[in-house]
């Protein structure tokens, strides 16, 4: 089955991607970087020619009211209309729990607009409404810092791992349309600001976490439950402990080491072959490993092959934007997680590596299957 995943270089995206591709379907990672621009049309039709499934996990590039607002009605009326000249049968969206009940946030407004169109249109659809996602509680907390103080409300939110999002919208997807809204949350239930001081702690961040029941989050005061699902909700299985275990890496210090966590740092054992310390590369970077290039990006880790399947470019000298490495020889770029060229003159994908992180150290794993190309 052809399935076009619409934002399929992020964080969502890349995942769905992935587990779609290893299940035998044909997948079209559709994203400006491949050529394909729902926002103005570009490349739309022959993406969606022969597609049975559209998978919407884009997300806009800016969240000013006006942009945003603009982003996700464009975005969403050129896949409806393109759908309906494809014969595309189910069109699923990812949103987010709570769009109906904030509409004084600008975000969340073109969220709500964005679903309406989506209920208003020919497509059998599916809404994927998906609570926060633990990748995102850094930037939350970013976000809501003045000075040394991070202030967010004392308010309750019940985060989910961006993989069981991942696995909620395959299932999704792979299924019947409910032409409905499903909603989506974590295993279990938090305080916000707990949450942060948790992930901050974790980090060996110094920053004071203060609850203010009048803070703001995207650009809105929140009620007590105004993040969490109702009772029906689908609920993920990754908990809050396990992935941060996973995924902790202390804030470095001064001089590029990373800082003692709870006030000492224990001995190290030496690194193994293709292991390295998670402290050496920091997010947004790359590190060689060996033969493999270990890219931080969007809160994790993954592992690629180092040289280009052009022309054996040095992709660890290479820019990484997001989840993009470029070539620095001819160009060619790759998504770091499937491995999926998005731009020539490589036509081959890279091999992919599993990454496991235990406490400080990481270790490249069992390769994954290359990724089959869509465009």
């Amino acid at each position: 089955m052809k399935i076009v995943v619409v934002g399929g270089s992020g964080l969502i995206g890349s995942r769905v991607v992935t587990m779609l591709t290893r299940a035998g379907h044909e997948i079209v990672a559709a994203s400006r970087r491949s050529g394909v621009d729902a926002v103005t049309g570009e490349g739309l039709a022959d993406a969606l020619t022969g597609a049975s499934v559209v998978v919407d996990v884009s997300n806009s590039p800016s969240f000013e009211d006006a942009a945003v607002m603009k982003f996700f009605k464009a975005s969403t009326h050129n896949l409806l209309a393109g759908e309906v000249a494809a014969g595309v049968r189910h069109h699923v969206a990812l949103s987010v729990v709570g769009t109906e009940r904030l509409p004084r946030s600008g975000y969340m407004r073109a969220k709500f607009a964005q679903e309406k169109l989506i209920k208003d249109s020919a497509v059998p659809y599916t809404i994927v409404q998906a609570t926060q996602f633990y990748e995102f509680l850094d930037s939350i907390a970013d976000a809501a810092t003045h000075g040394n103080a991070v202030r967010v409300p004392p308010v309750l939110i019940q985060p989910i791992a961006a993989d069981d999002v991942a696995r909620a919208v395959v299932k999704i997807a792979t299924g019947t349309p409910v032409n409905g809204t499903v909603e989506i949350g974590g295993p279990e239930p938090f305080h916000l600001d707990g949450l942060v001081q948790r992930v901050l702690g974790a980090r060996d961040d110094p920053r004071e976490v203060i609850a203010d029941p009048h803070a703001r989050y995207f650009g809105t005061e929140l009620d007590e439950r105004s993040l969490v699902p109702g009772d029906e909700a689908e609920l993920g299985e990754i908990r809050f402990d396990d992935w941060l275990g996973r995924t902790a890496h202390p804030v470095q210090d001064r001089n590029g080491q990373p800082a003692a966590v709870g006030g000492a740092r224990r001995g190290r054992a030496p690194l193994k072959e293709n292991e390295f310390r998670i402290g050496e590369v920091p997010p947004g970077s790359v590190l060689l490993v060996g033969d493999v290039a270990v890219f931080s990006v969007e809160g994790g880790f993954c592992a690629t092959q180092a040289r280009c399947t052009h022309r054996q470019g040095p992709l660890n000298e290479g820019t990484l934007d997001g989840s993009t490495v470029t070539c620095p020889l001819h160009g060619a770029q790759f998504n770091v997680w499937t491995g999926a060229v998005l731009r020539g003159p490589a036509r081959d994908p890279l091999k992919t590596y599993r990454v496991t992180v235990e406490g400080d150290v990481g270790r490249v794993d069992v390769p994954i299957a290359p990724a089959v190309q869509g465009v």
